[in-house]
């Protein structure tokens, strides 16, 4: 019996097959997606608060107010509430971003200064920035913002200054780390050598989709075996790890697509908002390239699931697509495919939103813990849709 060959690595600069196999460990692990950044406590250091800060202190406002940014003063003498141009690369690069903040407590600062010292408690955003923070910027102090998540959009406030912080920077465990080591499961051609590969799916009728840059595999073979899983297949070892492995109840999706996809609509929906997460990922690598359709085609959104962001991308997806269809996964690409087409319609296309007012019910204001923005609530979606050009009709 023929072995499936469920897995292909093609080399990253050909596009060539290097080697294909059947499975593969170290692609999928035991892990809730997507991640959450470590919380911690911060200590803004003689602040001078003003503005949402400021209320949170003195009791007129509430004390948690989204996320806050610091943006480093970087130029001797001025004060650090002036900001530079928008374009100062300095700045930027000595900014950092706090997720989900609340002021926790203050007091006097040493000195009698009559400034405050101010905790709070969040999450540092993942960022490159101050060496993925570790490393304290050159700066003479921190001009605040405070980033209110009102009415579901987000809007910079100042909330003062402050002449330094403490608990941010700091070493702190990979907050998404690499898979295990790779083992390549009963591949056909024996590797050696050193290689910079993607990553790709191969489904029963042989089309191979590539998995994107956080599963591309760089590295080297430092072991082979005999295989298991058939005669003439060898177990390669690899020194080698997946950046951004999926989570292990993703690989039944995976599964489906490769035997040829979802084939009714609404298989998404008895998933929670994690696993149609992981649905819409499992869709895009899978998605047709096929032109768009006609102008005059009318699609229907089925909206009786619409209970998440997700789940909207999910339904609009199966509305222009097809069970298992892909027609964005934020914002961004929604926007692409509504009003610049590639997505399967044809921009300025007739879409029927069905049982809108479960997603009205549903996708309301507040703060998204996925996304760590304001949440994006049914009104943003449909402003959105008809600003691209969209002609939309809720029922």
């Amino acid at each position: 019996m023929s072995i499936p060959m469920r897995w292909r690595l093609l080399d990253e600069e050909t596009g060539a097959t290097i080697t294909e196999y059947t499975d593969i460990d170290g692609l999928f692990v035991d892990r809730v997606f997507p991640h959450e950044p470590l919380h911690e406590r911060y200590t803004l250091l003689s602040c001078a608060p003003s503005g949402p800060l400021l209320t949170a202190i003195d009791g007129t406002g509430p004390t948690w107010f989204g996320n806050f940014v610091l943006e480093g003063a970087h130029v001797p003498g001025r004060p650090a509430s002036e900001r530079c141009e928008a374009s100062c690369q300095e700045c930027y690069e000595s900014m950092e971003e706090l997720l989900n903040v609340r002021v926790v407590g203050h007091r006097p600062a040493a000195g009698g200064s009559g400034l405050l010292d101010i905790d709070l408690e969040g999450h540092r955003r993942d960022s490159d920035n101050n060496r993925g923070g570790t490393i304290a910027p050159a700066v003479f102090g921190y001009r605040l913002l405070a980033c209110s998540t009102a009415n579901g959009s987000s809007e910079e406030t100042p909330a003062g200054e402050c002449r330094g912080i403490a608990g941010l920077f700091h070493e702190r465990p990979d907050s998404w780390p690499p898979g295990p080591p790779l083992t390549l499961l009963g591949c056909r051609r024996r590797l050696s050598g050193s290689f910079q590969a993607e990553l790709a799916h191969v489904r029963v009728d042989g089309t191979a989709h590539t998995m994107g840059w956080g599963q591309r595999v760089f590295g080297s073979v430092i072991a082979t075996r005999p295989s298991n899983l058939g005669d003439d297949l060898v177990d390669v070892m690899v020194d080698a790890r997946i950046p951004e492995p999926l989570a292990t109840n993703d690989r039944p999706l995976w599964d489906m697509w490769r035997a040829g996809g979802p084939t009714e609509p609404n298989l998404w929906a008895e998933l929670d908002r994690s696993d149609r997460y992981l649905w819409v990922r499992a869709a895009v690598v899978h998605r047709n390239h096929a032109p768009d359709k006609p102008a005059d085609t009318a699609y229907h959104l089925d909206g009786q699931y619409v209970t998440d962001f997700d789940a909207f991308f999910c339904a609009i997806g199966e509305a222009v697509n097809g069970p298992g269809g892909w027609f964005g996964g934020d914002l961004f690409w929604l926007h692409e495919n509504a009003a610049t087409g590639g997505g399967g319609a044809t921009p300025g296309f007739r879409l029927i939103w069905h049982n809108s007012e479960v997603a009205r019910t549903h996708l309301v204001s507040g703060y998204d813990r996925k996304s760590w923005l304001p949440a994006v609530t049914f009104d943003d979606l449909v402003r959105y849709l008809t600003e691209d050009g969209v002609q939309l009709e809720l029922r």
